[in-house]
């Protein structure tokens, strides 16, 4: 195309020639291999955000696609020799927009769903930030949910992400402040006395016998939360009243302990199939109990009657299994750690909050119920080799469903929807299967990238065929 305008003119003409496709091509294909790098050396999450979602990448991909389109216009009017070329071209662009298409529509996350259960809710990468607040500590009221992404943000202590929640009268419930962000963290719970009024009790025990020395802790969450754990056959509760409300679990070896004051808890002890506690009591720091479960004693070693856990968290360059993002806030005179997908309580003079750090839940219109869960292992060792899920899709638009398995190489798709066979979770007791995991996979603009590189391909064979027919009349 040729224009008037000598400056339009030489700009077209920047716009249509190699000097602007090499250079964009070579950015795409530096780009591509740096974010193998980093995924490589970190995960796919890391990739996504410092390159393939990336200024770089954005600016590189339009302007392929502004590259390509103004060399097509260039041609016109296009003749028969231009359509290979066309086709080629038009294929290229359909494929970005596919990809486009799936990066802003497109679902990539996880269901847990746990065996003998339904579940709806799909767990993907973006996060949020929520807020909760109360006045009487029950009833709380959602002030503040929105999208956030640290990762990109540049928070430290004296540039910190400030929250407003316009929420009770106390000027210090009014600004939360995220001081720190840890993308990879390493994380540890210890617990610490407090004098906040909702606070439950906390307690650090041993059990030991002849073969056993084990020791335990139990932390209320709150003063109406009741702490548990099972150690073999025993069960051990901390803040449940049990003569009031009755044992939780008859069937089973139990220990209950109460607060009573600073220094005494109460302790009922029950063996299974028993209505009756055998032994009944109050313990301070250092006393020992002595059990009917072979040959077991308890020893309290220590106990406070209002206490919370805080984290301690430790920053790492690189992500393995046992590391998570974690997120450090302020309100007034509280400072606390919150790890992903995890909450934290802070209270202030006139209201109590409930502040959450976690991963976006997106509902599906249908639930996935699984019905059976079987393993199979490496003869002679505790290693799944395959694993697979038997599920009945719960659809309001279809009355009944047959039965579906969810293998590690059969994935199920459903409605626009791909469930894979990912993983499961193990009961840390029993070591029983307790959940099945799936990747869950939407992808929209699949047609788009099918379609696209059909186009793509046709335009190769045309332009090979066009010039091998030149060479032949040669």
């Amino acid at each position: 195309m040729q224009f008037k305008n000598k400056t339009f003119q030489k700009l077209w003409r920047f716009a249509t020639s190699f000097q602007l496709g090499i250079p964009v091509i070579a950015s795409i294909m530096i780009l591509s291999i740096w974010g193998t790098i980093v995924e490589s050396r970190y995960d796919a999450w890391t990739a996504q955000k410092v390159v393939y979602q990336s200024w770089w990448m954005y600016i590189s991909m339009t302007l392929l696609v502004f590259n390509l389109t103004i060399v097509m216009i260039d041609r016109l009017p296009w003749k028969k020799n231009h359509y290979p070329f066309i086709l080629v071209h038009i294929g290229i662009i359909t494929i970005v927009l596919g990809g486009w298409i799936t990066q802003k529509f497109g679902i990539d996350g996880s269901m847990r769903v746990p065996i003998g259960k339904s579940h709806n809710m799909v767990t993907v990468p973006p996060t949020d930030f929520s807020v909760y607040a109360t006045f009487d500590g029950e009833r709380y009221t959602k002030i503040y949910d929105r999208e956030v992404d640290f990762f990109n943000s540049n928070i430290s202590e004296s540039r910190p992400v400030v929250f407003d929640l316009n929420y009770g009268t106390s000027p210090d419930s009014n600004q939360l402040k995220v001081l720190k962000y840890y993308p990879y963290a390493r994380a540890s719970q210890k617990v610490i006395p407090t004098d906040e009024i909702a606070a439950g009790s906390s307690i650090r025990f041993q059990l030991m016998n002849a073969q056993v020395k084990q020791i335990e802790s139990l932390t209320q969450q709150n003063k109406n939360k009741v702490a548990e754990t099972t150690l073999g056959l025993l069960n051990l509760y901390l803040g449940y009243n049990v003569d009031v409300l009755g044992r939780k679990n008859p069937q089973s070896n139990e220990a209950y302990f109460n607060s009573i004051d600073k220094q005494y808890l109460s302790f009922s002890f029950y063996n299974k199939d028993n209505p009756k506690p055998y032994q009944t009591g109050k313990i301070k720091i250092g006393d020992v109990i002595q059990t009917q479960w072979m040959g077991l004693e308890v020893r309290l070693l220590d106990y406070n009657e209002k206490a919370k856990s805080l984290w301690e968290v430790i920053p790492t360059d690189y992500p393995t299994a046992l590391t998570t993002s974690a997120i450090q806030i302020s309100m007034g005179k509280n400072t606390e750690w919150i790890l992903l997908n995890d909450t934290v309580k802070i209270f202030t003079d006139n209201v109590a909050y409930i502040v959450a750090y976690h991963n976006r839940q997106l509902p599906l219109d249908f639930k996935i119920h699984v019905n059976k869960f079987e393993i199979e292992k490496y003869q002679g060792t505790e290693r799944a080799k395959e694993y697979s899920s038997l599920v009945t899709v719960d659809d309001p638009l279809y009355s009944s469903a047959e039965p579906i398995l969810i293998s590690m190489n059969e994935p199920l798709k459903y409605r626009g929807y791909t469930f894979y066979q990912a993983s499961f979770d193990l009961d840390e007791n029993t070591g029983q299967p307790v959940a099945s995991i799936f990747s869950v996979n939407r992808d929209p603009g699949r047609t788009t990238k099918y379609l696209g590189s059909i186009i793509f391909s046709l335009g190769i064979v045309w332009l090979f065929y066009q010039r091998r027919k030149r060479r032949t009349a040669i």
